[in-house]
């Protein structure tokens, strides 16, 4: 069997023109290294497969059972990878020159290097402001996926977490990269046994991070590589109920990594409302003046 440099995996979901737009964008940034070309079709009506076929002859198209979740749709083309690195890409992206090559390069000069992200950009080519974090533990999570961070967004946790002080323009390492684009050694995705299919949308990344930073590993977003991403096109497509999809996931994600205790804790703050919030701030509002006027 032949080995590659890199398998670009990209896991499509009712986004058919957008998946061409990113093929096309992949062969016109001519890439140096070998690769090949993974499409797991994860949507429950498989329409593409004729069409991808005509048009891209050498991409590799699988066929899901249902909709398996961006980690298991994941999960399943890089079983049919045969490369050394993996290249999970979300379908609703468009790479620029030299992306890969970069990111390929990147990683050879350093073996502890395990993941490495492009800057994600916007249909303007700014880049998105929030991209790559810290660990998230029951601390960030209670700052920075609550009301604290929608009143507060500068509060130092949620701003340490969210690398709000990181320019974009130097190579940072990170703890957690978005799971929209970034190369990760193919045996050390093995190693940690891949994506957690429990995880059937978000906080698949930050799990997936986490498991390989306790096992030693470096990673990093690099800028000279660049992708643009029209954000959140599948999900804006999909039946499921994409708010109980968020929590279940968070939930899941302390639960595994924190425990049970600190789950509850997080969800609790995090459903935590704009109502309940005004509530307690007038109940301790009047709590200071009736101890003002009894002392």
């Amino acid at each position: 069997m032949t080995t590659l440099n890199v398998s670009i995996i990209i896991v499509h979901y009712k986004v058919k023109q957008e998946l061409f737009d990113c093929l096309t964008s992949i062969k016109q940034s001519r890439p140096k290294v070998s690769y090949e070309i993974i499409v797991v079709d994860n949507d429950e009506n498989k329409t593409i497969g004729s069409d991808l076929q005509n048009k891209f002859p050498k991409v590799k198209y699988i066929k899901s059972q249902g909709n398996l979740g961006f980690g298991g749709g994941n999960n399943l083309g890089a079983k049919a990878a045969v490369s050394e690195f993996l290249f999970f890409l979300n379908p609703d992206t468009l790479l620029f020159p030299n992306t890969i090559d970069i990111l390929i390069q990147f990683m050879e000069k350093d073996e502890k290097i395990a993941i490495a992200a492009p800057l994600l950009l916007d249909h303007t080519h700014k880049p998105y402001p929030l991209q790559g974090a810290t660990t998230l533990t029951p601390l960030e999570g209670i700052f920075a996926l609550s009301f604290i961070n929608k009143y507060f967004p500068f509060n130092p946790i949620s701003k340490k977490f969210m690398l709000r002080d990181w320019d974009k323009t130097t190579i940072k390492q990170v703890d957690a990269v978005p799971g929209t684009a970034f190369i990760i050694r193919r045996n050390i995705f093995e190693k940690i046994g891949g994506f957690d299919e429990h995880f059937f949308l978000y906080f698949e990344e930050n799990d997936l991070c986490k498991r390989v930073k306790d096992q030693g590993y470096k990673i990093f977003i690099n800028p000279k590589a660049t992708v643009m991403h029209a954000w959140g096109r599948s999900t804006q497509k999909s039946n499921r109920d994409i708010n109980k999809i968020f929590k279940h996931s968070r939930f899941y994600y302390f639960q595994k990594h924190y425990g049970l205790f600190w789950a509850y804790v997080v969800q609790g703050v995090a459903d935590f409302g704009k109502e309940e919030f005004l509530f307690l701030f007038i109940l301790a509002l009047a709590t200071l003046f009736l101890l003002y006027y009894i002392f």
